[in-house]
């Protein structure tokens, strides 16, 4: 038997009909789409932007410590972007209606919505995962001012993963607010 469906239509998403209701919802996914634009934005502007520039020949000699300098202060803005995310994450399922017994039962999961916040939670998992295998593997001694140059093939790897796995985050973030399971 097909899995029952779970209801996912505008009016329906929300634990009160009231307009209090609609307005925390909207305000808290605008928090999480500002969030998740700073997050995925600053990735790109660090990769396409900040490293090529640092490769002029102009810039190579102070490349290093600008790279320290810029990825410590993106480090913790991108924390904090992941701390806004995750609460607003969590806010915007309790407005739909979705809380722990919806997300304790089985059939949920089975559900098209379901299924699809899976693929969103399980890239979020592997984004974090790599997120903080990067964090450690960046993290510089003070009498270590740069990254041996394997350390830097690898961490530039891991960020392009973090990207990667954020950018399916945000397909599968579509998906569910288009109610296209």
């Amino acid at each position: 038997p097909e899995p029952r469906r779970t209801t996912t239509s505008f009016r329906s998403i929300f634990r009160s009909n009231s307009r209090d209701a609609l307005t925390a919802y909207i305000l808290s996914l605008w928090i999480h789409l500002v969030a998740a634009t700073a997050w995925i934005g600053g990735m790109i502007f660090f990769a396409a932007v900040v490293v090529p520039g640092l490769r002029d020949a102009s810039l190579r000699p102070a490349a290093p410590a600008v790279l320290r300098v810029v990825g410590e202060r993106y480090g913790k803005f991108g924390w904090a972007t992941l701390a806004v995310l995750l609460v607003t994450g969590c806010t915007n399922l309790w407005l739909r209606g979705i809380g722990w017994a919806q997300l304790s039962a089985p059939e949920f999961w089975s559900s098209g919505f379901g299924r699809t916040l899976f693929h969103k939670l399980f890239l979020v998992g592997l984004a974090l995962a790599a997120a903080v295998s990067h964090h450690v593997l960046v993290r510089t001694t003070p009498g270590e001012p740069t990254l041996a140059p394997a350390a830097r093939i690898r961490a530039s790897w891991i960020g392009r993963a973090i990207l990667a796995f954020s950018l399916g985050v945000l397909y599968f973030a579509v998906k569910l607010s288009r109610g296209l399971p």
